[in-house]
């Protein structure tokens, strides 16, 4: 009798390489920081007309404090993503500023992705930040963001906050600690299509709307013209919310899926069924891991192969 060997895809001898290589803390931190985003609020929005540019079917999506799982971190993911000519999305809770990751990969292509802070001149003053260093496209989290203690116990995912004279002002005068500042603006907030639609008066980069979206949710960016959508809910196993997506929109936004695909069958499998991109993120996090740029790059080859 033949003896069937099933071989290993190089995602997963990754993956293995990287577990065997970080720390239970690390482990935690990337499965908890990658774990499907919560139900967002109602909204209500007006914005003009959206971007007909085409986007690259393949980001690395934003997760934050990578020096976590290497000491290079953001700039490693971000040299690596300018290396494949893909779009790299920069977290608020990044280890290292916006500023320096940009000027780290100048002319590359880098999106921010930002959260609707209780203080929304905070939000306001990230996204300018963000168009004055040259990113290219702003996304709105308007899921039940949470900050994850374990990045801020290390401090690493506080830069961004550090360096942002609006938080300063506000630490300065405030008997809070930084990472408790931190966590206060995470706390009772009621997130609104108001609030997108006030922060849309200080960009003029197109904006995508980030979370656990519905189709209700859907009609009402297509109504009032959002660049973008990226869903966090829809798994390989169930793409019907897609074929929804896709008959309701058209080609009037840009819809991006989140998810972690394996291999470029899996990647292209979407992009038929209607995707304009994916975006990975625990996938290049395992490269990053093994081997900092090289190993995000090997990521981003197989998917591209």
């Amino acid at each position: 009798m033949v003896k069937t060997i099933i071989r290993k895809s190089k995602e997963e001898e990754v993956k293995e390489r990287a577990i065997n290589q970080l720390s239970k803390d690390s482990q935690d931190y990337l499965s908890e920081i990658t774990k499907p985003s919560i139900r967002p609020t109602s909204f209500q929005l007006n914005k003009g007309e959206p971007s007909k540019n085409k986007i690259s079917p393949l980001l690395l999506g934003a997760i934050g404090a990578q020096t976590y799982f290497h000491e290079d971190g953001e700039l490693a993911s971000a040299i690596a993503a300018q290396k494949q000519g893909i779009p790299f999305v920069v977290s608020s809770h990044s280890a290292y500023s916006l500023e320096e990751i940009s000027d780290a990969v100048p002319d590359s292509e880098l999106w921010f992705q930002a959260h609707l802070f209780k203080d929304r001149s905070l939000t306001k003053n990230f996204i300018q930040r963000a168009e004055l260093s040259g990113y290219q496209a702003i996304i709105l989290s308007i899921s039940d963001d949470t900050v994850n203690l374990n990045a801020d116990l290390l401090d690493k995912g506080i830069t961004n906050f550090i360096v942002d004279p609006i938080f300063a002002k506000k630490n300065y005068k405030s008997s809070l600690t930084i990472k408790e500042q931190i966590t206060q603006e995470y706390q009772d907030r009621e997130i609104t299509w108001e609030d997108i639609r006030y922060l849309q008066q200080f960009t003029t980069l197109p904006i995508y709307i980030y979370g656990d979206l519905t189709i209700d949710d859907v009609r009402s960016a297509l109504r009032h013209q959002i660049d973008g959508l990226i869903f966090t809910n829809i798994p390989s196993s169930t793409t019907d919310l897609l074929a929804k997506v896709n008959t309701i929109v058209g080609d009037k936004l840009k819809v991006v899926i989140e998810t972690d695909v394996e291999t470029q069958e899996n990647l292209n499998q979407y992009l038929l069924q209607g995707a304009d991109a994916i975006s990975i993120k625990m996938n290049y996090i395992y490269g990053l891991a093994t081997s900092g740029v090289s190993g995000v790059e090997r990521v981003i080859d197989e998917l591209n192969a």
